[in-house]
């Protein structure tokens, strides 16, 4: 079960979640990803997230895709490193964006935009 709430910090959109990003969660996820980044870039706190399957991998790419193609971005804050180590042994570790604080996030939001 995945939970979230949307948050504002220092005028950036902030998706919260917790749970895990999975074969059931993903199309929520998908859904709410892509309303916000139509609009705006995107952080998502990934801090409380216990475990993203490969569909979850699968969703993060194509919100990014979706993002990038509307010249937004989705930010990935505080991933574990078992998410990295994912993103990479699938080979999708550059069509993600990842950051350790809040004000990297916002600085890749302003470099990649």
């Amino acid at each position: 079960m995945l939970n979230y709430s949307i948050n504002e910090i220092e005028g950036v959109k902030v998706l919260v979640m917790s749970g895990s990003l999975n074969m059931g969660s993903v199309d929520n996820f998908i859904s709410l990803v892509r309303q916000v980044t139509e609009r705006e870039s995107l952080i998502i706190n990934f801090e409380n997230v216990t475990m993203v399957t490969s569909a979850g991998m699968d969703a993060l790419v194509d919100v990014s895709f979706f993002a990038k193609e509307h010249d937004r971005r989705v930010i990935i804050l505080w991933p574990e490193k078992d998410l990295l180590k994912m993103a990479e042994t699938l080979g999708v570790y550059n069509y993600l964006i990842f950051a350790q604080s809040v004000d990297e996030a916002k600085m890749k939001i302003k470099f990649f935009t």
